[in-house]
This record gives structure tokens, sequence and C-alpha cells, in this order.
């Protein structure tokens, strides 16, 4: 798939779907949702990673920071039986959309 035809796809969902998309963009810690949407304690996770529970609670903390690595998150969702997406998104078309949402429409009235 083309890059212009990615993209174009990719504006076309985000239009699509703006309400998730901004509670997408506003999630802080999407290890700490999913473990918590599923009742699971951070040892539980950290036993399928097999790693330790204070590891797990470090990675949640990297993750807030900005911190944590592409391949632990990947790790992390296949321990929560999620997919791991990772995207770069083009702030221009989304910019341009913002701003068009926000301008009045302008009527003239004709005397």
């Amino acid at each position: 798939m083309s890059d212009q035809r990615f993209f174009s796809r990719l504006e076309y969902w985000v239009k699509a779907n703006r309400a998730a998309w901004l509670e997408i963009i506003a999630q802080k810690s999407w290890l700490r949702s999913a473990r918590q949407a599923q009742n699971l304690k951070g040892i539980d996770i950290a036993k399928r990673m097999g790693v330790s529970a204070a590891r797990i609670s470090m990675m949640e903390r990297d993750e807030v920071r900005g911190a944590v690595t592409i391949k632990m998150m990947q790790k992390a969702a296949q321990a929560l039986d999620c997919e791991f997406v990772y995207a770069v998104v083009p702030k221009t078309a989304l910019k341009a959309e913002q701003e068009q949402a926000t301008e009045k429409p302008r009527m003239r009235v004709q005397p």
C-alpha cells in the first residue's frame, strides 16, 4: 500500500471515529487500563511475562513517562491478550480538520 493511500485511509478513520480518537490520545497508561479492565493484578501479568511484579509496576510507570520500549509493550500486550499498535499520525491533516470544525458558518443575508 502506498504511503499516500495509507495516510488518506488513516485520516478517513480518524474523521469517522473522532470521539474514539480523542479518547485514545488522552489515555495515559494503556497497560494499567488493560490490566484493570481484565481484573488482573500485576503479579498475574508478571507470571505470564516471566518477570517480577515490581517490573510490571515499573513498566506501567515507564509507559506514562514515555520510557517503555516497544518490545516491552509488545510483550505486555501479548500477556494481556491484546494487540499492540504503534502509529505515527501526521499533524497537519488533523489540525486542518480541527480548525474547520471550530469555524462558524458564514451566511450572508440578502435584502
